[in-house]
């Protein structure tokens, strides 16, 4: 039997495609999947606007690898801006150096910058006009809550608030662990 030229070509193309496309597909072989999630990274840099301490996000480079992985997540309350943490993720909060003038962090939805903020411990005589977690609450019950400004939001500070970023939302409901 004679190769045909035509066939192999063809097979070659179609093989090609598959490969690019199918691992890159949130459907393979009947599963589903999330990219990446909502994942939270410390910032490796950045820099911020004029005297406050607002991140210019354009500026911030997030860490290699994320401090809470998305699975580490194990749900978000969009009413009291709480994420519900593991054990884990809880771990690697307490083991990490907290300063009065705060840790830098980002969120990402799917490898996108969402928003960024600072770990600002409760023990700080520092004030923030930018988004914070007190990363000492981690041990009331494995969470945290996202806040605006620290030691509270006063009068005058503009905060942009993207806690509940649509794409935020819309990962952690599809995978039920959005709270309302």
């Amino acid at each position: 039997m004679k190769n045909n030229p035509m066939l192999g070509a063809f097979t070659v193309r179609i093989f090609i495609i598959l490969s690019i496309t199918a691992p890159g597909s949130c459907e393979w072989m009947g599963s589903t999947c999330v990219p990446n999630g909502v994942e939270l990274y410390l910032l490796e840099s950045y820099e911020t606007v004029e005297s406050t301490c607002q991140i210019d996000q354009s500026t911030a480079e997030l860490q290699k690898d994320p401090l809470i992985k998305y699975a580490d997540f194990l749900s978000y309350d969009s009413c009291t801006h709480i994420f519900k943490l593991s054990e884990d993720a809880k771990k690697a909060i307490e083991n990490m150096e907290h300063a009065v003038d705060g840790v830098a962090f980002g969120v990402t939805a799917d490898d996108e910058l969402i928003y960024t903020g600072y770990f600002w411990p409760a023990y700080s005589s520092l004030i923030c006009n930018w988004i914070c977690i007190d990363p000492l609450r981690v041990n009331q019950g494995n969470e945290l809550r996202v806040g605006l400004g620290y030691p509270v939001m006063m009068e005058g500070w503009e905060i942009p608030d993207k806690r509940n970023d649509p794409r935020i939302l819309k990962i952690f409901k599809e995978d039920g662990k959005l709270v309302e």
